[in-house]
């Protein structure tokens, strides 16, 4: 930006100078070319100087406001806030190029000067009366320019004052603002009302909390679309081969909200990776993502060189390549795969999925003696305006919308069982920021795993509410005492609601356990 100054300024100034006063004015009032530079220089250096006062401000503070696809040439908000500082710096400069035409520094679109104010000779114009040629009327005679009527503290305080607005033109907004970021730096990057972004915020967190780009997102799933599908795997020579694929789409987490968002294989939570322990895998990964990505496998003990952490472990997957994790499961329980490259921002904007590996052992989960089995996968959204933002935990990036399972409620699905019926509850921690305390109507559950570990029977506890924080899972047992609609759903009540407003009941982090007698 402050480049961007330099060379606004400098192109500003030469076209005044070198076009407008002296070609266009020279044609208006005669003399030489090379005269007329010299003799409007100062006036248009006065000139540009307080035009850089309002124009600089304007311009540092809308492109490095909110949208910075303003700082994008390519952009039409570019063209926008460039004529809207224009203007400012015009109407900025207004008083002192009055003052100065009045002073007879400059020539106005609209001067007119009396012959017998006829200004004192240019020694560099051709002689006046060549050729018997009569000096013309209105302006001034060719080869003539004004003689200025300015005092010499004017003379020395005018300039002064112009020099300290521009000054200050840089100095001001540059308090708000990081000059020292450039168009490359920032990427066009949309930022989320109301977020702090100071002089030293540098141009990748930009990045990191912008919207997504509506013009990215290249697949609009259907409204009754759902996450968390199982994904069937191809078997080659003993092993299992899953594809897995990201891309930026249009998802609709309520039948009247929908959310752009970076998703595994088109769906909001990724799909469901179901595993038996001591599974070979193979998981090919491509990146349809704008940037670049990759994969970790939570709570899995894998080889490190497959674990996904990008920079640490491997090579981020840049956009249009893949790269394939394969290894040996040998745990089971209930885990999660996410992003490892900017999760901050990339699993909060849906890159992310329930791993299940059942045990070999099956009298492990015969033992819980329960009927049906249910994943429960949690997440916070930022939706404002047409733009999704990755929720945060900072200033103007607090979430808005909370999903399970990539829908808020009344659009979550219902868990239907019958009185006396087990249900087993995986809560998987798949949010980034908070931790929700997740409760469940109608009586106590059994806590029988926790991120992926049985617990012994004589360590069980019975709850009625357990606080599921980002990467935990704990998985529950829930026994249908009684019919009726037993809610689930997280105890912060904010959490309860859509953009702050109950529907039919509730909200976001909220389902119902349908029983029936």
């Amino acid at each position: 930006m402050r480049i961007d100054f330099v060379v606004e300024y400098a192109a500003g100034f030469a076209f005044g100078l070198f076009i407008f006063q002296s070609l266009f004015m020279k044609d208006m009032l005669g003399g030489s070319y090379v005269g007329a530079v010299r003799n409007t220089f100062v006036p248009e250096w006065l000139s540009m100087n307080m035009m850089a006062a309002g124009m600089f401000p304007t311009m540092a503070l809308l492109m490095m406001g909110r949208d910075m696809r303003a700082m994008e040439p390519t952009e039409p908000l570019f063209w926008a806030v460039m004529s809207l500082g224009v203007i400012i710096g015009f109407t900025t400069a207004y008083p002192v190029n009055v003052w100065m035409v009045a002073r007879k520094m400059k020539h106005g679109l609209m001067t007119s000067r009396p012959r017998d104010d006829r200004p004192e000779r240019d020694p560099e114009d051709p002689p006046e009366h060549a050729h018997g040629s009569q000096p013309a009327a209105g302006h001034g005679s060719p080869g003539h320019r004004m003689r200025w009527d300015v005092t010499r503290p004017q003379l020395s305080a005018v300039p002064l004052l112009t020099v300290l607005a521009a000054l200050l033109g840089v100095i001001l907004p540059a308090q708000k603002v990081n000059l020292a970021l450039s168009a490359d730096d920032v990427g066009g990057a949309i930022m989320p009302p109301g977020m702090v972004m100071a002089r030293d915020t540098p141009g990748e967190a930009m990045r990191d909390m912008s919207a997504i780009d509506p013009d990215e997102s290249s697949y609009t799933a259907a409204v009754s679309a759902r996450g968390d599908q199982p994904l069937e795997p191809e078997m080659v020579g003993g092993v299992r081969v899953f594809r897995l694929e990201t891309s930026v789409i249009r998802w609709n987490i309520l039948s009247d909200e929908r959310v752009h968002a970076y998703a595994f294989n088109r769906q909001v939570p990724g799909p469901r990776i179901e595993l038996i322990e001591g599974d070979r895998v193979r998981l090919i990964v491509s990146n349809g993502l704008p940037e670049p990505t990759t994969v970790h496998w939570h709570g899995l003990v894998v080889p490190n060189a497959m674990d996904g952490p990008a920079e640490i472990t491997q090579e981020p997957i840049q956009p249009g390549d893949s790269y394939t994790y394969e290894y040996t499961v040998r745990q089971a329980g209930t885990f999660m795969y996410h992003t490892h490259d900017h999760p901050d921002r990339q699993q909060a904007l849906g890159l992310y999925g329930a791993l299940i590996v059942k045990p070999q052992d099956a009298a492990r989960d015969e033992r819980l003696r329960y009927q049906h089995d249910v994943v429960v996968q949690l997440q916070e959204w930022l939706e404002r305006e047409g733009f999704t933002y990755p929720a945060m935990l900072m200033e103007g990036g607090l979430p808005n919308f909370f999903t399970i399972n990539g829908k808020a409620y009344p659009d979550t699905e219902p868990i239907r069982m019958r009185v006396d019926e087990r249900v087993r509850i995986r809560f998987i921690g798949t949010n980034n920021n908070f931790i929700h305390p997740m409760h469940i109507h109608g009586g106590p559950f059994e806590i029988v795993e926790s991120d992926g570990n049985p617990v012994p029977a004589g360590a069980r506890l019975l709850k009625d509410t357990v606080n599921v924080g980002p990467g935990e899972r704990y998985d529950v047992i829930w026994t249908a005492r009684l019919p009726g609609k037993w809610l689930l759903h997280c105890h912060i009540p904010h959490h309860t609601t859509n953009e702050n407003v109950e529907e039919k009941g509730g909200g976001g982090l909220t389902t119902v356990i349908d029983v029936d007698a």
